[in-house]
């Protein structure tokens, strides 16, 4: 009996400091890369879709037309070295507060131009082709914050 009990407190001890191991290596990580910038802007929902169709045009981007682009305004394809991104912006709120979240994907071409990858999101990482689109996002985000 004595064994059982010894064996148990083993092993129940082990398995504690496995989980306060890997959870030591998830920290390690550092936190997750953002894939979206935020603005709480002090206007209406209105005047938030104003500045925020008006940053994409004066920062050079068209604007892609739909019937739902009024709240969720994307941007046409354009180019950045060898991929082509869309810009989205996601706009909600009232008459005296508003969030716009601005977000990307991406895709590359290889081969010429023959070869697509898959869609990523736009991250804040360490990769140059997305650390050039997260800083085309900043620069949309000072567009839309000053009137």
């Amino acid at each position: 009996m004595k064994l059982g009990i010894a064996a148990r407190a083993r092993s129940t001890t082990l398995a504690a400091a496995a989980c306060v191991w890997l959870s030591g290596c998830a920290l390690l990580r550092g936190a997750p890369e953002a894939r979206s910038l935020t603005l709480d802007l002090p206007v209406s929902r209105s005047e938030a879709v104003r500045r925020t169709l008006t940053a994409f045009r004066e920062q050079g981007y068209t604007v892609r037309a739909s019937l739902t682009s009024g709240l969720n305004p994307e941007t046409e394809p354009f180019r950045q070295g060898d991929a082509e991104a869309v810009f989205r912006a996601d706009i909600s709120g009232s008459e005296s507060r508003a969030r716009i979240v601005l977000s990307g994907t991406y895709h590359t071409r290889g081969l010429g131009g023959i070869v697509r990858s898959g869609e990523h999101e736009v991250r804040n990482g360490d990769d140059p082709l997305e650390r050039a689109l997260w800083s085309r996002l900043e620069q949309l985000r000072l567009a839309i914050r000053t009137p």
